[in-house]
């Protein structure tokens, strides 16, 4: 079995320079035209590259979509035009080159994920529940009129707490190969965290609540995909999983 690469944004994605050579296809998350520029376009040159990217996220600069031949752009949206845009109805797939082909959640994937609802209230019954599916169907009952508002109002169809989350459960999908994660280090403090203002405190609710979700959507794959076996070179002592087919590397 050949090996496939999910690169995120962290501190472990310094080690991937060493080990390129492992993988023939990788997926990159979301604003990645620094890291590439600091690791080394050649390290990403010979590849089959997917850029991963979040709706609110810049395309990749420098010409590194012809530079590394990058074939198409994978959201996380079911419609590009109804879904892929802010919450004004503002396109975002106007920001992305006119030849590269932007796609939307492939047909493998289009029963996962969480309902759109805010991340803190889906995190809330996680640990209510082993299998993230049967959570989903507890939350899709208790609370339709809520997930329709928030779908509305949000413009998705389904939910992952991070892209590099998202990235990882695509390439699980979409292949059936050893997977290695690079940068997805999920530390409390990610650098995309929403803080909200109650009175003169920030708070960070929002954050922690992805984190911890980030989390438990991560051991879901691991434990569903059994048959793959994962490696993780970040250092966090809470990737620690007591899986047969989870590594720390």
């Amino acid at each position: 079995m050949s090996n496939i690469a999910v690169l995120g944004r962290g501190e472990s994605l310094n080690r991937y320079k060493g080990m390129s050579h492992l993988f023939n296809k990788i997926y990159i998350c979301g604003r990645f035209h620094k890291e590439i520029k600091k690791i080394g376009v050649k390290y990403f040159k010979d590849k089959e590259i997917i850029h991963v990217t979040c709706r609110g996220g810049p395309p990749l600069r420098n010409d590194y979509y012809d530079k590394l031949n990058v074939k198409h752009i994978q959201t996380a949206t079911h419609s590009i035009k109804k879904e892929f845009c802010t919450r004004n109805g503002k396109q975002h797939s106007k920001k992305f080159p006119k030849d590269m082909e932007l796609k939307i959640v492939p047909i493998c994937m289009a029963d996962r994920g969480y309902p759109p609802l805010p991340c803190d209230v889906i995190e809330k019954f996680c640990n209510k529940f082993d299998n993230y599916k049967d959570l989903c169907i507890f939350l899709e009952n208790k609370m339709p009129k809520e997930i329709k508002k928030s779908g509305k109002d949000s413009r998705r169809t389904r939910y992952w707490p991070t892209t590099g989350i998202f990235a990882t459960d695509l390439a699980l999908n979409e292949n059936n190969e050893n997977i290695y994660l690079f940068g997805l280090d999920l530390y409390t403090n990610l650098s995309f965290a929403m803080y909200k203002t109650i009175g003169d405190e920030f708070h960070t609710a929002i954050e922690t609540s992805r984190t911890r979700l980030a989390f438990y959507h991560l051991i879901q794959m691991v434990k569903e995909f059994s048959t793959i076996e994962f490696y993780s070179v970040s250092q966090s002592k809470k990737f620690k999983f007591n899986y047969d087919n989870w590594h720390l590397i």
